[in-house]
C-alpha cells in the first residue's frame, strides 16, 4: 500500500489486476471512485534508469534507482478521475509481479530465449546455459562452481561465449588462460577460448571450482574459486574437469546462419533484471537449501549450486535436474574405454560364477582374453591388474599361495556392481 500523506487516498494493488489500481479514499477524503490504467507508469518502469548505463562488463549496471514521489498532497489528488490518473500515473513506481515463481520463472525463461535467439545450441543446451548464467550472479553465496564446457566448431562456440558475455556478472572474455589472469581479474567471470587447453591448465580450473582450494601467492594463500566458462575445441580429447557440465555447438545451419542484430537494449534490460533477482534473493540463495535426487554425487553438488540460484520454482529445478542426468551418461564412454573399464568388467562377469574367492591371475587372463577379442595386441599383467583393482576401489589380499584376490562375499559382490554401474552404466549381466 502506497500513502502519499496521513489524509490523502491509498492506493491498493488488487491481486486479480496487476496493473490496475483502485482508489479507496479514506473516511474523511473526498469521494473517490475511479479505475485507471497504469500504462503509462508501467512505461515509466522501463526507463527508471535515468543515468547513461555503463559497461556492459560493469558488475553494478542496472541498479534501480528509485524516483522520488511526486509531492501532491490530497488536494493535488481530488477532483475528476482524469486528473487521478495524471497524477497517479507520473508518480508512482510501478513494479513487476513480485512472486517469486512468476518472476524467477519469466525471468529464466527470458535469458534461456536470449540465448536461443544468439547461438546454435539444442534447446536442453540453451536451458543448461542459462542456469549457469544466472549463478554466476551469485558468487558471495557457493561453495562450489560449477564450470561450463563448451565444444563445437570454434565460430558457433565462440557465439556461446559472446552470449554469455552479455548475460553474467563481470563478464572478462579471454582469449586463452594463464595463471597470472587469476590475480588480473579476480573477481571475474571468465568466458575462455582455450581449444587447445592441456591437461595442467584443466587441473588448475577444476580445482578452482570448490571454494575451499587455495593458491599460495608471495606467500599468501589466497582464494580465486569463480564461475567459468570454457571453450575446448571442437573434438576435445580433455580428460573430466571436476564439477563440469557440457554443451556442444552443432555446425550453423544455411536455414539458421542469419546475421545476428543488435540487441544493446533488450541485454541491458535483462542485466537490469538480473541485478534486481540478485539483490532480492541473494540472501536466500547463501543456504543453499536445494537437494536435487536421483543423481550422482558430483552432479548433485552441482544442482545443488545451480538449482539453489532459481528461488521459488520447484517447477524450474526439477527440469534443471532433468537436463543433468543425461550429463552422467556423456561421462559414461571416456570411463567404458579405459583399462580401469575393462578390469571391472571382467571381475563382473567372473563373479557370477559363484566363486567363494576371485584370483587377479583369473581376473588378468579374463582381460586379456577380452582384448583380444577386440583385436588388440596389448597385454595386462597381473600387477598391473591389481593396480587398476586399487584405483577403482577393490583392494585385494593375500588369498592363499595361489596369490592375491578378491574374498567375494555379499559385500564385495555388491560394492563391485555399484563400480561396474559408474564405469559400465550397468550391470551387463543379471543377478541370478
Amino acid at each position: 500500500m502506497i500513502e502519499f500523506s496521513q489524509d490523502s487516498p491509498q492506493l491498493v494493488a488488487e491481486d486479480m489486476l496487476p496493473t490496475t489500481f483502485r482508489v479507496q479514499p479514506d473516511d474523511d477524503a473526498p469521494a473517490l471512485n475511479a479505475d485507471f490504467n497504469t500504462s503509462a507508469a508501467i512505461e515509466s518502469y522501463d526507463a527508471l534508469e535515468d543515468r547513461s548505463p555503463g559497461s556492459l562488463a560493469d558488475p553494478t549496471l542496472g541498479g534501480f534507482e528509485a524516483k522520488s514521489v511526486a509531492s501532491g498532497s490530497a488536494e493535488n489528488l481530488s477532483g475528476s478521475t482524469a486528473e487521478v490518473n495524471e497524477a497517479c500515473a507520473s508518480s508512482i513506481q510501478v513494479l513487476p509481479p513480485t512472486k517469486p515463481d512468476y518472476q524467477t520463472s519469466e525471468l529464466y525463461t527470458d535469458i534461456k530465449r536470449m540465448v536461443a535467439r544468439s547461438t546454435f545450441l539444442a534447446d536442453a543446451d540453451c536451458a543448461l546455459v542459462a542456469f549457469w548464467a544466472v549463478s554466476t550472479w551469485f558468487r558471495e553465496a557457493l561453495q562450489v562452481f560449477p564450470i561450463l564446457l563448451v565444444s563445437g566448431p570454434a565460430f558457433e562456440a565462440n557465439r556461446v561465449l559472446n552470449v554469455l558475455n552479455d548475460l553474467c556478472y563481470a563478464p572478462a572474455l579471454l582469449a586463452g588462460f594463464r595463471r597470472g589472469d587469476l590475480n588480473d581479474l579476480h573477481g571475474c567471470t571468465f568466458l575462455i577460448s582455450e581449444p587447445h587447453l592441456d591437461k595442467r591448465t584443466a587441473a588448475l580450473l577444476g580445482n578452482l571450482t570448490n571454494r575451499n582450494f587455495l593458491l599460495v601467492e608471495e606467500g599468501s594463500l589466497l582464494g580465486f574459486a569463480s564461475s567459468r566458462a570454457v571453450y575446448i575445441g571442437e573434438n576435445s580429447a580433455i580428460g573430466k574437469i571436476p564439477h563440469s557440465i557440457h554443451v556442444h555447438a552443432s555446425p550453423a545451419l544455411a536455414q539458421n546462419a542469419v546475421a545476428h542484430r543488435s540487441l544493446r537494449a533488450e541485454i541491458e534490460g535483462l542485466r537490469k533484471r538480473i541485478l534486481a533477482y540478485q539483490t532480492k534473493y541473494l540472501g536466500k540463495v547463501r543456504s543453499l537449501e536445494f537437494n536435487p535426487r536421483g543423481l550422482s554425487p558430483e552432479l548433485t553438488v552441482i544442482g545443488n549450486s545451480l538449482g539453489s540460484c532459481i528461488v521459488g520454482s520447484p517447477q524450474l529445478q526439477t527440469q534443471l535436474v532433468a537436463l543433468l542426468k543425461p550429463q552422467a551418461q556423456q561421462q559414461l564412454p571416456d570411463r567404458s574405454d579405459s583399462d580401469e573399464a575393462l578390469v571391472v568388467g571382467a571381475a563382473l562377469a567372473l563373479s557370477h560364477q559363484d566363486k567363494g574367492e576371485l584370483y587377479v591371475k583369473e581376473i588378468t587372463a579374463e582381460v586379456n582374453r577380452l582384448l583380444v577379442l577386440r583385436g588388440e595386441t596389448k597385454q595386462l599383467t597381473a600387477e598391473k591388474v591389481g593396480h587398476k583393482l586399487k584405483k577403482v576401489g577393490m583392494f585385494t589380499r593375500r588369498l592363499s599361495h595361489a596369490g592375491n584376490g578378491l574374498r567375494m562375499d555379499q559385500l564385495t559382490r555388491v560394492r563391485l556392481r555399484e563400480i561396474a554401474a559408474a564405469y559400465l552404466g550397468e550391470d551387463p549381466i543379471p543377478e541370478v
